[in-house]
């Protein structure tokens, strides 16, 4: 009988099942080390992932579609405030995005640490899509114009001067006139001892060129006591801001005018009615061939109170009000200046045959306000305002017209190029180194200006001032847009 096997010690029992087992094993072993890896990932994931972007507005854009609302924002996130470079107005305006401190409700960004740049999703995508298609057709998101954006803030201003070769003393000349202007300025809030609806509408026009409301830290005064004035004077009017006689027909135009670009820049419903009631007498004063009269009396039209009712035309089809008749009227008005352009390209007082160099900025500018086209018209016109044997800027010569210099400098603008810069060497020195040291501008050398130009006293010296401001403005007062 063979002998029984004496029993295996437990250890080496041990060590032949585990190399029985040992592909088991080792996978058992493999799956342990896997589960613990993805353990880690997913918890280090979720330890570090960045919360989704938010606007406190609820969307990047007004009117735009809505993003869904993200998870509310961790204790340990920091936000960055940013807010639009739109000094002192109610409506939001194109310029680009800053720091500076305002008024206006800001966008409010939330965003961690570490940063992680945000994937673009389709509603960001489709608002985005439709500032770009706003912009491209002139028009900003809270309705401030393309062609007005450049007035609105210190950068923008800057900018716009840089890239259309103002000086620095063109914009420090601009600031001494303001700063007149507010020390002249009567208590009732109008300027003038005379012709108050018209010199009170071009003051106004000066602080809106430069960008400044009611609410502006410095000027916001002067600019309110202005509009209070022409609300009142235009409402116990029934819309009109004077009789409409002779002279009285160019001060409505210059007084509505003020009051559309006001409109524009602030949307103050409670100047609107008025507004409308104004530009409704502009629109029925018109004549059969486009143009506008004395009197609006419509037995002829005459191209200098013309300019005057286009330029409040104008104004009012840039407040997007949708007053009735404005646009009509405009393209109407475009026959009548048509009518009177010469065969040299210059246009005349009230027939063709009667060419001015004063009034050719009066048609080359009206023209290219509506039209935003540099057409033939636009173009015969700058091309003889510029002709060599017409009078040169010289502040202090028999020749001087700061009537016709306030209309040539924004045509020359509109029309850009060589044009511009030929007229921008000639009259920016002339103008800005002629200013008084009291901020003011003394009457020219011409000894026989149009109208109040050189009354030594009365409503001379703020017709000068004004017109000088608006023709220093222009670097950034209104801008070429492209119609769309």
């Amino acid at each position: 009988m063979d002998s029984q096997e004496p029993p295996k010690p437990l250890a080496q029992r041990l060590q032949e099942k585990l190399a029985a087992s040992r592909f088991f094993t080792f996978s058992l072993l493999l799956h342990v080390v896997l589960v613990i890896m993805c353990g880690s990932v997913v918890l280090i994931k979720s330890a570090m992932e960045a919360p989704d972007f938010e606007a406190s507005s609820g969307g990047l854009v007004e009117g735009s579609e809505q993003v869904a609302a993200p998870p509310e924002t961790p204790p340990d996130v920091t936000t960055q405030t940013f807010t639009p470079d739109t000094p002192q107005v109610t409506a939001p305006t194109l310029n680009a995005i800053s720091t500076t401190n305002m008024s206006t409700p800001s966008f409010q960004v939330a965003a961690a640490a570490p940063v992680v740049k945000p994937v673009q999703n389709d509603a960001m995508s489709k608002a985005l899509e439709n500032a770009s298609k706003a912009m491209a057709k002139g028009v900003g998101g809270g309705g401030i114009p393309g062609t007005m954006s450049g007035r609105m803030g210190g950068t923008s201003r800057q900018r716009m001067m840089d890239t259309n070769g103002g000086k620095k003393k063109s914009e420090e000349a601009v600031m001494r006139g303001l700063r007149w202007l507010v020390k002249n300025q009567s208590p009732d809030g109008s300027w003038g001892p005379g012709n108050k609806p018209a010199m009170t509408g071009l003051a106004l026009l000066c602080f809106l060129g430069h960008g400044e409301t009611t609410t502006s830290p410095e000027f916001g005064p002067s600019v309110k006591k202005a509009v209070d004035w022409l609300v009142k004077t235009g409402t116990a009017g029934q819309g009109k801001f004077t009789a409409l006689n002779q002279s009285g027909v160019y001060e409505h135009g210059i007084a509505t005018y003020a009051m559309g670009e006001y409109y524009t820049m602030t949307k103050d419903e409670a100047v609107a009615p008025l507004l409308k009631q104004a530009v409704s007498y502009i629109v029925q004063g018109q004549g059969p061939d486009g143009g506008w009269m004395y009197g609006y009396d419509k037995s002829q039209s005459d191209t200098s109170v013309s300019g005057w009712q286009i330029q409040a035309l104008k104004a009012a089809h840039l407040s997007q009000l949708n007053i009735e008749g404005v646009d009509p009227a405009l393209d109407k008005a475009m026959l009548n200046l048509k009518r009177v352009q010469g065969k040299k390209g210059g246009f005349g007082y009230r027939e063709p045959g009667s060419e001015r160099y004063s009034l050719t900025g009066v048609g080359v500018l009206c023209t290219y306000f509506w039209k935003q086209d540099k057409d033939e018209l636009v173009r015969d016109g700058i091309k003889y305002l510029l002709d060599d044997d017409k009078p040169k800027v010289d502040y202090k010569g028999e020749k001087a017209d700061l009537y016709a210099w306030y209309y040539n400098t924004q045509a020359c603008l509109m029309m850009g190029g060589s044009h511009w810069g030929k007229w921008n060497r000639m009259f920016q020195d002339q103008i800005a180194d002629a200013q008084r040291p009291d901020g003011s501008w003394p009457p020219t050398g011409n000894p026989k200006p149009h109208g109040p130009e050189n009354a030594p006293e009365g409503v001379g010296p703020v017709y000068r001032t004004t017109l000088c401001v608006l023709m220093l403005e222009v670097y950034y007062r209104y801008m070429p847009v492209t119609k769309g």
